[in-house]
């Protein structure tokens, strides 16, 4: 028997793998499944050079944002440079020298995300850049299922439906604010993003439910995240 014992995993880490899939077909309840808006600002736009800058998360249930739950994490990133995205976010270089390691950000974000549907405007980006940056820090994967309130909008929403034309783009946050005239505040900042996915999001479940009488999981664009 070999000497060599791997090392146990933290008892956080363990909890998510555990409680965490993007499977969701054999759930009860799907209304009971907990929610996460989430949003990243990142360094760039390229997975596995660029990185997360500034994350946050606000919780939420089928009804309501849970206000008093949301987290936002400044992130260190040394050698970090001025360019587009800076532009974007406004976050410089100097800021995230005093932020949260990213490991330690992780450590604290993980249990915000057990089990939960993560929530977010093209949140398969900042899927694939917390699945970077999981794999560069644990080595796992992001395993939660996720759900992109623009798709969403062309499953629902008449005005934003799919023409067939090949090359539509799915709304933006400001065409879906547009049009549930809905009030943008601190638009490309990581919590404001968050709040305004979790809020399109509960909008467009109320029509939904409307529609329909209820919510089932084939009402929504749950993917892999």
């Amino acid at each position: 028997m070999s000497a060599f014992k791997r090392p146990r995993q933290p008892a956080f880490i363990g909890d998510y793998l555990e409680r965490t899939s993007w499977k969701l077909r054999k759930q009860k309840s799907f209304e009971q499944v907990p929610l996460v808006a989430l949003d990243t600002e990142t360094s760039g736009f390229t997975i596995g050079r660029d990185r997360m800058l500034s994350v946050a998360v606000i919780g939420m249930d089928w009804s309501r944002i849970k206000l008093e739950t949301r987290v936002e994490w400044l992130v260190y990133q040394p050698n970090m440079a001025v360019n587009k995205a800076t532009e974007i976010h406004g976050i410089l270089p100097s800021d995230t020298l005093s932020g949260t390691p990213e490991k330690q950000m992780l450590e604290n974000l993980l249990p915000l995300l057990s089990g939960a549907i993560v929530i977010g405007h093209q949140i398969w980006f900042d899927a694939l850049m917390l699945n970077e940056a999981l794999r560069r820090n644990f080595g796992i994967p992001f395993r939660n299922p996720i759900i992109d309130v623009g798709p969403m909008a062309m499953n629902e929403l008449q005005p934003f439906r799919k023409s067939g034309y090949a090359n539509q783009k799915p709304p933006s946050l400001e065409d879906l604010c547009a049009h549930f005239g809905l009030p943008i505040h601190d638009r490309h900042t990581a919590e404001g993003d968050a709040f305004l996915a979790a809020e399109l999001f509960l909008l467009m479940c109320g029509h939904i439910r409307r529609r329909k009488g209820c919510i089932t999981r084939w009402d929504l664009p749950i993917r892999k995240g």
